[in-house]
């Protein structure tokens, strides 16, 4: 019989691995700026985690109805059409300008993936991020060694973009030719994510699901999705590896 292919765990970027507090503080931000011409009645209960949510629920879709689905995820909230395209385009600016600064990895990751990848764990990443961004977040960590597989934003024309399991799909097929493995054992394979679109990518690939609760999330939406594994953080996973796999060593 043919030996299995190593237990496999792929991870969303923001949420997850990255504290993405640079998108928060540009949230927050935005709500004292005046020139955004905000529906004040709806601005004065809103929160800039709200906003963010806003923003990162439209750009889960695909790569041609983004900005469709932000401009309509905001149009309560900035009611004038040329205004919502002016935030968004300064909320871009601002995050590309500061994230490198006030965002960072989360503590311990770096351990915890060493700790995985000394057991044989395969690590990769799904993520909506463009893959430059990815690129360099992983070398300014010195993590490019743990995780060389990655599917991102710019494959979205040939994968989609979770919830779609493709983009999942795509990353074990870059692995397996890489490894020269034959079939891919679902059973063996995990997704960590943050948002309840990754949550369902993990459940339509048919693999394993994590769902952390150091993203955006409330957790009581990732509770609904009955993930297998409700997590605080990643720094939790070596100690469910039993239960994640176990015939680990098989």
């Amino acid at each position: 019989m043919a030996k299995k292919h190593p237990p496999i765990i792929m991870f969303d970027l923001d949420g997850v691995l990255l504290n993405s507090r640079a998108h928060l503080l540009v949230a927050m931000q935005a709500l004292t700026d005046s020139t955004n011409r905000w529906n004040h009645l709806v601005a004065s209960t809103t929160t800039g985690l709200e906003v963010l949510r806003l923003v990162e629920s439209g750009a889960r879709a695909r790569n041609y109805a983004t900005i469709k689905a932000m401009m309509q995820n905001l149009v309560e909230l900035i009611p004038s059409r040329i205004s919502r395209i002016l935030f968004l385009a300064k909320y871009n600016r601002t995050v590309n300008k500061i994230e490198w600064e006030y965002s960072h990895f989360f503590p311990g990751i770096g351990e915890t993936l060493n700790k995985l990848a000394k057991k044989g764990i395969i690590l990769g990443a799904a993520t909506n991020s463009y893959g430059y961004r990815i690129k360099k977040w992983l070398e300014l960590a010195n993590l490019s060694h743990l995780i060389q597989f990655y599917t991102s934003r710019d494959d979205r024309k040939v994968l989609g973009s979770k919830p779609s399991p493709k983009p999942l799909f795509g990353l074990l097929v870059k692995m397996k030719r890489h490894y020269k493995w034959g079939r891919i054992d679902l059973n063996r394979v995990a997704f960590v994510g943050d948002n309840i679109t990754d949550i369902l990518a993990a459940k339509r690939a048919r693999v394993k699901s994590i769902a952390v609760k150091s993203g955006h999330a409330y957790p009581e939406e990732l509770s609904i999705m009955k993930p297998d594994f409700l997590l605080k953080d990643v720094n939790e996973i070596p100690s469910i590896l039993n239960q994640l796999f176990p015939n680990m060593d098989d």
